[in-house]
């Protein structure tokens, strides 16, 4: 498998579903690819970028009087597939809407990329799949 060119795998679309799916996010399959092909790489752009922030707590949501606290966490994941081998990426722009601090916040391991530089890195990814 050390042969194969990795796979790059985009999420741009934050916690989409959380509440329908709630034992599962949009990287629950990314350690299967990563394993089956020759390595992944993966991006967070947009509010996606959120998902590689140290978030702190974790509270439970309440929707009328019932209490939510199943659902994904997303920091929790990135953190699970930077220690399987997962290159984790996260454009500055992304990183840039969620504050001013959002830079100090990075779990460990992720790298910051410009958003073209991206764009850049395609031709040399066996195929590139947006989650």
């Amino acid at each position: 498998m050390g042969d194969q060119a990795r796979w790059l795998l985009i999420v741009e679309r934050a916690y989409r579903g959380s509440i329908e799916t709630q034992y599962a996010d949009a990287l629950y399959c990314v350690p299967d690819l990563h394993r089956q092909s020759g390595g992944c790489d993966l991006a967070l752009r947009g509010h996606a970028a959120g998902y590689a922030l140290d978030s702190g707590s974790r509270p439970a949501l309440r929707l009328g009087d019932r209490t939510l606290d199943t659902l994904p966490h997303p920091p929790t994941s990135v953190a699970r597939l930077l220690a399987a081998g997962v290159t984790v990426l996260v454009e500055e722009d992304g990183l840039a809407a969620l504050g001013r601090t959002a830079a100090e916040r990075l779990l460990p391991g992720v790298r910051v990329i410009r958003g073209d530089d991206l764009a850049a890195r395609w031709p040399s990814y066996e195929q590139v799949w947006f989650l």
